[in-house]
């Protein structure tokens, strides 16, 4: 009977912690206040709703602070992986509309499972500046100085059973053990830093997918930067995906969801810019909205999103070269890998098999229609940059063209890149003729679109680092949004590439 009842227990408490919704904090560092939830999107709960008549009562990414304006409905983390039986496993939050497909904490090492206390103890995320971490240095062995409770319960390491290290730290004294009281602190980026881990074994009730044992620690960061306009429009992204299970995964892509609302959601366009590794949003006429409070009337900014760093490229062993600005080299039959120089990091710098992927594909959903995904195989076909029926996608407006990785990329793959090699058809890539929704004479409305990157393999306990950035680009006195959006996104990855030093 006890053991009956403790079953019971059990089963209730699980159902209410995966029912619940995840934690909340916020960055807001800079000119962004961005919403961020412990299941790593940007988004508002299932439990929250709207005012009458107001479609954003509360923004989530809202930019600038205090406006009441916001650029994204929803952001989030899709990851896709193929097993040894050929078996689909996927993660992903698509609005929680269905529920969840992941749960706070880390994973056991052995079997890539947690328990309720696990999930209880993660509940939360941890939210630090660069001040209180400088004010630690400077006097925690003072008398009357309170350790902020964030540094004092930073999860550096996990219990019996789990990772031993989890929370980066700085160990001063090198023992290996994070003791804030030997004057040990967070080991953080930014100015402002989240941090919070979560983890998909769980029932997926999101998108019904088998689950695939994921671990992911986040640290979602932004710089105060006032003197740097594309940076103190900036959030950043780290996140370090551990497979937990026992599993050897391959065919995995990480995928980034964005639903953009650039003020009134219902006049937007869709895009994307190959070699720099982003897609964004914009607004599709010269004024936003018609005079809303949320609407940004005539100053719309464009929504970036940028993949920094992605997985690890399948080793080689050769250190692949750098993109020369021709291409003629990257489309080798003998070395595969070598493409991925075009949007790519670490390629040409000396080091063998330390390469990593860019943006990969880029899909936006209404060439399907607003429903999608439906299905599992939905969400990984977009990821794959592939049709409802896992058939390939033409470029061009009629999608009659040769199969492409990039739907809107303008004049931003002149190698060809997104159809590996092939040149598009009916004269595009010409000067004049290039793939965009104006071009194609597509009418405005809400936008959404998955970025992703792969194919790459994650082997049991194997981890894959992804680094991408989130930028609003805004117009100045004699350029537009869109005109500054390469400037912006070129400003940041120098940034990112060389250390995030302000």
């Amino acid at each position: 009977m006890k053991k009956t009842l403790a079953f019971l227990l059990a089963f209730v408490l699980c159902g209410v912690l995966q029912a619940q919704t995840p934690p909340i904090s916020h960055l807001d560092i800079n000119n962004i206040r961005a919403t961020i939830l412990g299941n790593g999107s940007i988004m508002p709960p299932s439990e929250w709703s709207y005012q009458s008549g107001q479609p954003n009562p509360c923004p989530w990414y809202e930019v600038p602070q205090g406006s009441g304006c916001q650029t994204f409905t929803q952001f989030s983390f899709w990851f896709g992986a193929v097993d040894i039986a050929n078996q689909l496993h996927l993660s992903g939050t698509y609005y929680n509309n269905m529920g969840r497909d992941f749960v706070m904490g880390p994973l056991r090492q052995d079997y890539g499972t947690n328990d309720l206390m696990t999930q209880m103890k993660y509940m939360r995320i941890w939210n630090l500046t660069r001040t209180e971490i400088e004010q630690f240095i400077a006097h925690h062995g003072d008398s009357g100085y309170e350790i902020p409770k964030d540094i004092l319960e930073w999860p550096a390491h996990g219990d019996e059973g789990f990772a031993p290290n989890l929370a980066p730290f700085v160990d001063v004294n090198g023992d290996g053990r994070y003791v804030p009281a030997d004057g040990d602190y967070p080991d953080i980026k930014g100015d402002q830093c989240l941090f919070f881990i979560f983890n998909d074994a769980c029932q997926h009730t999101e998108t019904c997918g088998q689950s695939i044992g994921l671990e992911v620690h986040a640290m979602v960061y932004a710089f105060d930067a006032p003197e740097d306009e594309a940076i103190n429009n900036t959030i950043f992204f780290n996140y370090k995906c551990f497979n937990r299970r026992a599993y050897e995964y391959s065919w995995c892509y990480a995928g980034l969801f964005a639903d953009f609302d650039i003020g009134d959601g219902y006049d937007d366009f869709i895009g994307c810019d190959v070699q720099r590794g982003s897609f964004y949003g914009y607004n599709a006429t010269p004024t936003d909205g018609e005079g809303q409070p949320f609407a940004y009337g005539s100053n719309p900014p464009v929504q970036v999103v940028t993949v920094l760093a992605g997985p690890r490229v399948e080793a080689d062993g050769r250190d692949n070269p750098a993109f020369d600005g021709v291409g003629e080299h990257l489309f080798n039959e003998e070395f595969p890998n070598d493409k991925f120089a075009y949007n790519g990091i670490n390629f040409g710098n000396g080091i063998a098999d330390d390469e990593r992927l860019g943006l990969c594909n880029f899909c936006y959903q209404a060439q399907y229609n607003e429903h999608f995904p439906k299905y599992v195989n939905d969400y990984y076909n977009m990821m794959r940059m592939r049709g409802g029926d896992g058939s390939t996608v033409g470029y061009g407006c009629d999608y009659s063209g040769p199969a492409c990785h990039f739907m809107y990329p303008g004049d931003s793959d002149p190698v060809n890149f997104g159809t590996d090699g092939v040149a598009p058809q009916d004269g595009f890539n010409t000067e004049g003729k290039y793939w965009t929704e104006e071009y194609c004479d597509k009418d405005p409305d809400d936008r959404r679109g998955v970025g992703s990157m792969g194919p790459f393999n994650l082997g049991y306990q194997e981890m894959q680092e992804i680094d991408f950035a989130l930028t609003t680009v805004w117009k100045n006195e004699s350029q537009s949004a869109m005109e500054r959006r390469g400037e912006f996104i070129d400003h940041v990855r120098e940034f990112f590439f060389n250390g995030l030093k302000k």
